[in-house]
């Protein structure tokens, strides 16, 4: 079978998907992230590819829908 080297699992929330390459960790497909043909979980990934999230998380005291004109 072509998918053989993907080991798969029952996710904490009780869906099947693949293991982390790497550490192991059980993921399910939607937060699986796949680097050439196996899945990694999110620290793994990062450190195998280097890249990082570009989102900016800040904390913000007023929200937008909040704002007064």
């Amino acid at each position: 079978m072509p998918h053989d080297h993907i080991q798969l699992a029952q996710a904490p929330n009780g869906e099947l998907g693949p293991r982390c390459h790497e550490c192991g960790t059980r993921l399910t497909f939607g937060n699986a992230m796949v680097v050439d043909k196996f899945y990694m979980c999110w620290k793994c990934y990062v450190k195998e590819t280097g890249s990082d999230t570009a989102t900016e998380v800040t904390d913000a005291d007023e929200r937008f829908w909040m704002k007064h004109e």
